[in-house]
């Protein structure tokens, strides 16, 4: 089982006055494009916003949109909430502003992680290392938990508290961030 987790911030992840998650992307705002994306291969989705109002009336019924428990901590933040809310033991976890959740992307993360036994496989795209775009075990938010009590704030600390692999990714010509 596989929980999709969306990282979608919070009052500082506007454009143009808008949320980058309501975006038009393919015709229709980005959050939808990635949650029937994503739909494909998890069990449950969460988004995890700090402003829920604005994404509330874009998601279907059956995904469950979810606040930081830890405030104004970014994106570690926002990792903490969903791996603590995820009902699976795996959670696929990506950025607001992915316009390609790749499928075959995170089946070879998954593939990674589960043959390695590691906490998080994270993917390299064009020579950097993503945190945000990777595959975790749930079990990694006891020590996020304690990572930001402590006030860290920099996701590559916390990474050198955990077991991580990382997997080379070719990007997809059409989808470069």
């Amino acid at each position: 089982m596989l929980t999709g987790v969306i990282l979608a911030g919070g009052p500082n992840d506007h454009v143009y006055g808008r949320h980058r998650s309501l975006l038009p992307h393919q015709s229709e705002p980005l959050i939808q494009f990635q949650i029937r994306e994503m739909r494909k291969v998890v069990d449950e989705m969460i988004v995890v916003t700090n402003t829920p109002r604005e994404l509330l009336p874009h998601v279907t019924a059956d995904t469950r949109v979810i606040t930081d428990f830890f405030q104004n901590k970014g994106p570690l933040g926002g990792l903490h909430a969903g791996l603590s809310l995820s009902r699976t033991d795996v959670a696929w976890v990506i950025e607001s502003d992915n316009l390609a959740p790749s499928i075959c992307m995170a089946s070879k993360l998954i593939k990674n992680l589960l043959k390695l036994d590691v906490e998080a496989a994270l993917p390299i795209i064009n020579g950097v290392l993503k945190p945000f775009e990777g595959v975790y075990r749930t079990s990694v938010k006891s020590h996020l938990t304690d990572f930001l009590q402590k006030e860290e704030l920099s996701a590559s600390s916390f990474l050198e508290n955990i077991h991580t692999s990382s997997v080379l990714i070719e990007p997809d010509p059409l989808f470069l961030k």
